[in-house]
């Protein structure tokens, strides 16, 4: 499970705890999580321009946490 941060586009700050969290194609922000079964299904979806930036929360150098920019662009997974 990881910490996901989304910027709106409203101004609102999105904080979701997801297994997933991918950029598609068309530039829709995609949640997942893993059913019991191990299957991925989808927790919840932003069009393209309600999104202005994504952030995972994850470890730096020297072990402290902080929140770590994801792509703007371009189709990507992070986990």
């Amino acid at each position: 499970m990881a910490l996901f941060i989304l910027q709106l586009a409203d101004g609102e700050d999105a904080v979701i705890e997801a297994d997933a969290a991918g950029r598609t194609a068309a530039g829709e922000i995609v949640l997942e999580r893993t059913n019991h079964n191990g299957k991925a299904e989808q927790l919840k979806a932003y069009p393209a321009d309600a999104v202005t930036a994504v952030f995972r929360r994850g470890p730096v150098d020297g072990g402290s946490y902080t929140w770590l920019p994801q792509p703007t662009d371009g189709t990507w997974w992070c986990y």
